[in-house]
């Protein structure tokens, strides 16, 4: 049986905030949200996927550790944060993310921004690194790990700061590095073109199941034993460190997925995507336009592979939510529609 996940890493969706969003013109997300199979996802789209790849132990562990699993390098010893760029406003003790606040950097920048820290951080053992994904990995040693949000999640509304005696050095860093920020060189280039500032990084990923990442790799499931061939796509860095622990062809988000679903050799694909940078330029800025874009590119080539018979089975996963279509999910004509983005709200 031929099988596609794909996955919208970064859509979280709060209560009432589709009530602007025109989906009239997203077919394929309502054709899914309607017809489509809805269960939640309590753990997140990483703890199913990595049940789906077979290793369910690593969707316990640490988003940072295996993220860093696919960078060269030793993975043990200092704690690992994924680093989001974001543009926060803040508080005494919350700060608010803005749904834009979620900062994309191009590949130059990052590589920018990388080396001036290193500059101005490197005696002290900090490192920090691009993923591949617009995220960066940083490594603090001497800082314990510390619950944080993913920012994602809490776009368009607030983050919570990690507070208490456990968070006292990862709360002096980030302040560290919001200062650091503040006289960027790269700041003043992205004001001049009127692209939002990196005001801070936030840090998160870092807390989990502690045992070796290969110790989870090796552990079982119920569905864990076969370990089916699959192919993966994207450039998601917990995907990539996914990929690098189990083994599984990873290759970037193809131009024509059409092409692909009928000539890969594997039964099973997953494909991980984000919102974050998809809207074209001449498109104006939110989630109706990022998801036309994934829809054209993605859920729509899939769609139509499905009813074709390439697919026998076609899984969407976005804001904790799972949709599940097979071929014959259209003939149930009784479903309600559900308008765009809705089949995940």
């Amino acid at each position: 049986m031929r099988e596609a996940v794909i996955v919208i890493s970064d859509l979280y969706l709060e209560p009432g905030e589709l009530a602007a969003e025109d989906g009239q013109g997203l077919p394929a997300l309502s054709f899914a949200g309607r017809f489509g199979e809805r269960a939640h996802l309590g753990g997140g789209w990483r703890a199913w996927l990595a049940r789906w790849l077979g290793v369910p132990g690593l969707g316990r562990a640490p988003v940072a550790a295996v993220a860093a699993a696919a960078l060269p390098g030793p993975n043990a010893g200092v704690t690992r944060w994924i680093a989001t760029p974001v543009e926060l406003v803040a508080g005494l003790t919350r700060v608010h993310l803005d749904r834009r606040g979620l900062v994309h950097l191009h590949e130059a920048e990052l590589a920018e921004l990388t080396a001036d820290f290193r500059r101005t951080f490197g005696a002290s053992g900090l490192a920090l690194e691009p993923l591949g994904d617009g995220h960066l990995l940083l490594a603090t040693p001497g800082i314990a790990a510390v619950a944080a949000e993913e920012p994602a999640r809490c776009a368009g509304a607030v983050l919570d700061v990690p507070h208490g005696p456990a968070a006292a050095a990862l709360l002096r860093l980030r302040a560290e590095i919001e200062m650091w920020l503040h006289a960027e060189p790269l700041n003043a280039a992205r004001r001049a073109r009127g692209a939002p500032p990196v005001t801070g990084l936030w840090l998160w990923g870092a807390t989990g199941d502690v045992a070796p990442l290969e110790a989870l790799a090796s552990e079982t499931g119920a569905h864990a034993g076969a370990r089916p061939a699959t192919a993966a796509f994207g450039a998601d860095a917990f995907l990539a460190g996914l990929c690098r622990l189990t083994g599984t062809p990873l290759a970037a988000l193809p131009a024509d997925l059409g092409a692909v679903l009928a000539s890969a050799a594997a039964p099973r694909l997953a494909l991980v995507a984000s919102m974050g940078g998809r809207a074209p330029a001449a498109e104006p800025p939110g989630l109706a336009a990022a998801a036309a874009a994934l829809e054209r590119q993605l859920i729509a080539p899939a769609l139509a592979a499905l009813g074709r018979g390439t697919l026998a089975r076609l899984t969407l996963l976005a804001s904790d939510t799972r949709v599940t279509l097979t071929r014959h999910s259209g003939l149930k004509r009784w479903r309600r529609p559900r308008t765009g983005l809705a089949a995940f709200a």
